[in-house]
């Protein structure tokens, strides 16, 4: 499956969180995100799609440094 796509690499850690709020406020899932393999990347990330109410998850289990973004139920455990 083909996703509309947001490659996090080149982009600074400070500007995260404003560049992909202009990609999901123009961008229904799913889509992906690169995070490549920075872990403050993936959780600010996370952090920023959890606030829009989305969830994600890895992938492949051989690949975390992308993130695939969906609708679905978000819980408090995490």
């Amino acid at each position: 499956m083909k996703f509309k796509t947001l490659d996090l690499h080149e982009v600074k850690h400070r500007d995260v969180e404003e560049v992909i709020c202009k990609f999901l406020n123009w961008t229904s899932p799913p889509c992906r995100i690169i995070t490549g393999n920075s872990e403050e990347m993936r959780k600010i990330a996370k952090k920023k799609i959890k606030e829009y109410g989305f969830i994600c998850y890895s992938e492949s289990a051989y690949n975390h440094g992308s993130l695939i973004v969906v609708e679905g139920f978000v819980s408090d455990f995490g």
